[in-house]
């Protein structure tokens, strides 16, 4: 894995030198996350030490046959630095723009943002003054963002009133943006002169990244799941090794004892849908029948709530455990978050159901589409865009098998309608624009209420 390096400022860079010794190195991830649980000491000398280990394109080359400048893995990861408002996107940056005739217009945009995200007007109005994005719309917007931060009490408002006042222009098809930084993607750079971990934080940060293939790791991570008795991170790390290689070591250590410990939690009688949903689906292959005790089993379950605690409560929780420990705590709590909604629950089910329905008679399909669209309607009570499309797609294959014409429509209305709600989120390329403080700030909102989030983008509401 290639090492960011760092020193003092080059003649023309627009950042501050660094001071002596605080030069850095990245360690080995491995390594690295070890020494945050405490197994290993820290090295000698302070400074950062920060890993990144999903990159969005592949490719050695700088430039690709189309003159694609994200073709470049240096530009990519300065990209990831912004996001993470990471000291080392400097050097990144002023590697790709060392020339005077350098015309890389995505590094020289990524250095606006930079300049945004430290407060320098000045230096923001300076990058965009460059002939390569001086005229583009993204400058355009960043130039009325910087105009309206100070003047508004948080970065979403200036940014949507921004968006707004350029008249909503598309971002999507932006050549200028990098990649977005996705619900699903860590970046766990962690803060300079970190201390090992508390008992508190331990299991949420191999949540974060259980793939560590350490036998330390996995032995220390089986103890912490047969002590924990939070439900939701238990999910949430349920659902996170769930999107690992079946042959992960893992996956194959610690799932077993994830659905083990959850069943305890859960006891005899499940206080949630959720748990009670993972009780009902555990034991069978996913391509087992739903047969009438099923269905007689699935009758008693559907009223439950989805699930407890709320996705705010849980997010505020696990951001208050990784502040000081990651640089974006919001964005990784909101990662965990949502992968406590435990919607692959839902999916399942819908499969299994999918492949039942040929066995069933016609009366029992009825019946087994009543039930899809009673777990959909708990789902839809959430606030997540992720329960209400798991909820959704649950809700128009039971509609199919019970015939009932006004609730399929219901349910496909809701459906086009989110559609054009995602829709607007892409058109502003939030998740596109490499400011940190935008970022983190989002997520809490929308760990509240994300539907009010997104319909505020369509322009179905206020912005929260």
């Amino acid at each position: 894995m290639k090492e960011i390096e760092d020193g003092g400022a080059k003649p023309g860079s627009e950042q501050p030198p660094v001071a002596a010794g605080e030069s850095s190195k990245r360690w080995p991830r491995r390594r690295l996350l070890r020494w945050a649980l405490g197994l290993v000491p820290a090295a000698a000398g302070g400074g950062w030490a920060a890993f990144e280990w999903l990159s969005g394109r592949e490719g050695r080359a700088r430039w690709n046959a189309d003159g694609d400048p994200w073709a470049d893995p240096q530009l990519r990861e300065a990209a990831w630095l912004c996001f993470a408002n990471h000291q080392g996107a400097y050097w990144t940056l002023d590697r790709l723009l060392q020339s005077p005739t350098s015309r890389n217009a995505p590094a020289r945009l990524l250095r606006a943002c930079l300049a945004m995200e430290r407060g320098w007007p000045d230096m923001v109005r300076h990058n965009l003054a460059w002939p390569e994005v001086r005229d583009t719309l993204e400058a355009r917007l960043l130039l009325e963002l910087s105009e309206r931060r100070p003047r508004s009490p948080d970065w979403r408002h200036a940014f949507f009133e921004a968006w707004d006042a350029l008249g909503r222009p598309d971002f999507s098809k932006s050549s200028l943006l990098p990649e977005p930084l996705k619900d699903s993607r860590a970046l766990p750079f962690l803060h300079e002169d970190q201390q090992p971990l508390d008992e508190s934080q331990r299991l949420p940060m191999v949540t974060v990244a259980p793939e560590q293939e350490e036998s330390t790791l996995l032995e220390w991570g089986l103890a912490q799941v047969r002590a924990s008795a939070s439900v939701p991170l238990l999910m949430a790390l349920r659902e996170r090794l769930l999107l690992l290689e079946t042959r992960t070591p893992a996956r194959q250590r610690l799932l077993p004892t994830v659905e083990e410990r959850l069943g305890q939690l859960a006891g005899p009688v499940p206080r949630t849908l959720q748990l009670a949903l993972r009780s009902f689906l555990a034991g069978s292959p996913p391509e087992a029948h739903l047969g009438r005790r099923d269905l007689e089993a699935l009758e008693k379950l559907v009223t439950l709530e989805w699930k407890q605690p709320s996705s705010e409560h849980f997010f505020r929780e696990i951001r208050e455990r990784f502040e000081g420990v990651l640089l974006l705590p919001g964005h990784h709590a909101w990662l965990l978050a949502s992968w406590a909604q435990g919607v692959s629950l839902g999916r399942e089910l819908l499969r299994r159901a999918r492949a039942s329905a040929e066995h069933l008679s016609e009366d029992e399909r009825r019946w087994m589409g009543r039930l899809l669209w009673e777990v959909g309607a708990r789902l839809r009570e959430q606030h997540s865009r992720v329960e209400l499309e798991t909820g959704l797609r649950l809700q128009m294959y039971g509609s199919e098998l019970t015939q009932h014409m006004p609730t399929r429509m219901d349910s496909i209305g809701l459906w086009v309608e989110l559609g054009q709600w995602e829709e607007a989120l892409k058109r502003a390329a939030w998740k596109r624009w490499p400011l940190a403080s935008l970022q983190e700030e989002s997520c809490e909102p929308r760990a509240r209420d994300e539907h009010a989030w997104l319909k505020a983008f369509a322009g179905k509401g206020e912005l929260p």
